[in-house]
């Protein structure tokens, strides 16, 4: 059953100026808005309450299927993810209610690029938590498609020594990370898949949001401990590391303040 779109929350921006404009600049061209979600899906045993997503108007009609389809994949992901870890017991112990999926929007640049990060609550209709995700998403409205990691970063950043050197520039908060002793960042971890035994697959637990400020890498997974860290830096900082493509994208925008 598709959701229902409940409204438009949040007027965004022109999504056909360039890539990180800051300011409404109103005319014909595709934006970006947030839209809210309810829907019950009964097979699922979830239900969207306010469930927020991005989604872009204005584009062609193919276009705006793929684009948006990306930017709902966090949601369905979640109620994906809610049945395929619902035990007999919580199932039983649900009855005739069901679980309920909420998402909160943060946009990044707001321009050809549109990111942003779905922030993914989840209030279990068992006794238990329902820890998920942030998952960032960026897309290119001029081809209307989903950015990979290998369109974001350069193929050398995609190796172990060069996953390193993005570590190191980075900002966040490494002593938490490495309280909780967690391992150096891999390139499997740029990627959605399934892990550590899971029955289905999860989205990227390494995240990339193109932020105003700089890239962002997002770290976040389902859990409870030590699944949310956002470690930052300027694009100037991570130039070299970037796919040479995209970062002159940014610096023609201004994005990159340079």
């Amino acid at each position: 059953m598709r959701a229902r779109v409940a409204g438009v929350l949040v007027a965004a921006l022109l999504a056909g100026a360039a890539c990180g404009g800051g300011e409404d600049g109103g005319g014909d061209g595709p934006r970006a808005v947030v839209v809210a979600e309810n829907a019950d899906r009964p097979a699922q045993k979830v239900v969207f309450r306010g469930a927020e997503r991005v989604e872009v108007q204005g584009l062609d009609a193919a276009a705006a299927r793929r684009v948006n389809d990306a930017f709902r994949a966090p949601l369905e992901w979640a109620a994906t993810w809610a049945a395929a870890t619902l035990l007999p017991e919580q199932k039983a112990e649900c009855g005739d209610r069901s679980s309920e999926i909420r998402g909160k929007v943060r946009f990044g640049l707001k321009g050809e690029l549109v990111s942003a990060a779905t922030a993914i609550e989840m209030a279990p209709c068992f006794e238990g938590e329902g820890g998920l995700p942030t998952v960032p998403v960026t897309v290119d409205t001029k081809t209307g498609r989903a950015l990979t990691p290998e369109d974001v970063l350069a193929a050398k950043t995609l190796t172990a020594p060069g996953l390193a050197q993005l570590w190191q520039r980075l900002d966040g908060p490494r002593g938490d990370w490495a309280d909780c002793e967690l391992e150096p960042l891999r390139r499997a971890d740029l990627f959605p898949g399934r892990r550590d035994g899971d029955p289905a697959d999860s989205p990227a637990p390494a995240g990339l949001l193109l932020a105003p400020g700089g890239l962002e890498l997002i770290w976040s997974t389902t859990g409870t401990d030590c699944n949310n860290f956002t470690f930052k830096a300027p694009y100037a900082k991570v130039k070299d590391l970037l796919n040479p493509s995209l970062y002159g994208r940014l610096a023609a925008s201004g994005a990159t303040g340079t």
